[in-house]
């Protein structure tokens, strides 16, 4: 009985499934009351918009943080509480609807945003390209053990790289966008893809 080790690395790339919107919500007050008050029919204003004008469900929404903060100190303009509270959309990845959002929400005032295209089910695509870095490594196993003139029995040992996730970089709202997102951002929204990489070493087991 001999051994071999080898090791496996693939990239699959899949379709983008759903949309990620995170929001946020600011709004100012001469008192930390004031501030939260304002910031809350700011939140309840988009809430609203968001059910009547685009018809999203509130399941798709999530009320992500809530923070009220002094005046800093060194704040140079006059002395205001800020509020701020952070808002998570997830729909379908249908380009119309993600528009239709980003509109509503560039003409919303004290409001920022940035978009990230997801999977579903992130686990069942890595699965899949582990499989295939497992198979990989097998099909090199089985090749050197071919020339040796004996055959793969098993593997003795399989450890994995950890999984290595990439798509579109996240979109922020007008007025800031990232430099390294400008140029690729709007084109690889209109069509996103998520890659999944994943890099498995294996000792494999011959006889």
């Amino acid at each position: 009985m001999g051994k071999i080790k080898t090791d496996g690395r693939v990239t699959l790339e899949f379709d983008a499934e759903l949309y990620e919107i995170s929001v946020t919500v600011r709004a100012e007050g001469e008192t930390s009351g004031a501030a939260v008050t304002a910031g809350q029919q700011q939140t309840e204003a988009l809430l609203a918009a968001f059910r009547d004008t685009l018809q999203i469900n509130p399941e798709q929404i999530s009320a992500e943080e809530e923070s009220a903060e002094p005046p800093s100190l060194f704040q140079n303009s006059r002395a205001v509480y800020t509020f701020s509270r952070r808002l998570l959309l997830k729909i379908p990845a249908d380009n119309r609807m993600r528009e239709a959002v980003t509109e509503l929400l560039a003409k919303t005032d004290s409001v920022t945003y940035a978009v990230t295209a997801r999977l579903t089910d992130e686990n069942r695509q890595k699965q899949l390209v582990l499989d295939a870095a497992v198979q990989t490594a097998r099909e090199k196993a089985e090749k050197i053990a071919a020339s040796l003139h004996c055959r793969v029995t098993g593997f003795e040992e399989l450890s994995t790289g950890g999984m290595e996730l990439s798509g579109p970089c996240a979109v922020p709202a007008a007025g800031m966008m990232l430099r390294d997102c400008k140029m690729n951002a709007a084109a690889e929204l209109q069509n996103p893809k998520i890659r999944i990489t994943e890099e498995v070493a294996a000792v494999w087991l011959t006889e």
